[in-house]
């Protein structure tokens, strides 16, 4: 009968043995797994808080990236207009030739040419400089435009007036004097 014990104790023990480790893995499993979960619906909410502010600095990024390509637009614009100017081309044609250079984004009433008179004859002379000025007003849309508004503010806005010079090449151009 003792042996008997034996093998039934020896036998209790290795299955102990054996069923610790792996009982003892479900149960750390199983927690690992439940604080994952819980995690993972803490880093959604946590997403949700900055989600929608990232994205709206990323936009307002993009945003003042446009409103920095208009400027050079612009600027290119004005100086193509100076330069027909210093030929002496019509007022008329100066502004036409600067809002089609613009791609439409200058309209042609905010161009504005003028010479500047160095001698004092109230008169465009050859030598004197030929002033064309294109105003321009951005107004902020994709990041900043639609955000403010829910707010009740407008979207913001920033005005440029590049200007170019040039020199007259020859005298006769119909402008007023800067």
């Amino acid at each position: 009968m003792r042996m008997r014990r034996e093998v039934r104790n020896e036998t209790t023990r290795s299955e102990r043995a054996t069923a610790s480790p792996a009982s003892g893995m479900e149960g750390g499993l199983s927690r690992v797994l439940s604080s994952l979960k819980s995690e993972r619906g803490q880093a959604l909410v946590e997403f949700a808080f900055i989600g929608p502010l990232l994205l709206f600095f990323i936009l307002i990024v993009v945003d003042f990236g446009i409103a920095m390509d208009r400027r050079e637009l612009v600027q290119h614009a004005v100086r193509e207009g100076a330069r027909r100017a210093a030929v002496g081309d019509k007022v008329a044609d100066i502004k036409d030739s600067t809002h089609n250079q613009s791609a439409g984004t200058l309209d042609e009433g905010n161009v504005n040419v003028c010479f500047v008179d160095r001698n004092g004859d109230r008169s465009p002379d050859a030598g004197d400089m030929v002033r064309v000025t294109g105003d321009y007003t951005y107004k902020f849309s994709v990041g900043g435009g639609e955000a403010l508004a829910a707010f009740g503010i407008g979207p913001p806005s920033i005005n440029m007036s590049p200007s170019a010079e040039e020199r007259l090449e020859k005298s006769g151009l119909v402008a007023p004097e800067c």
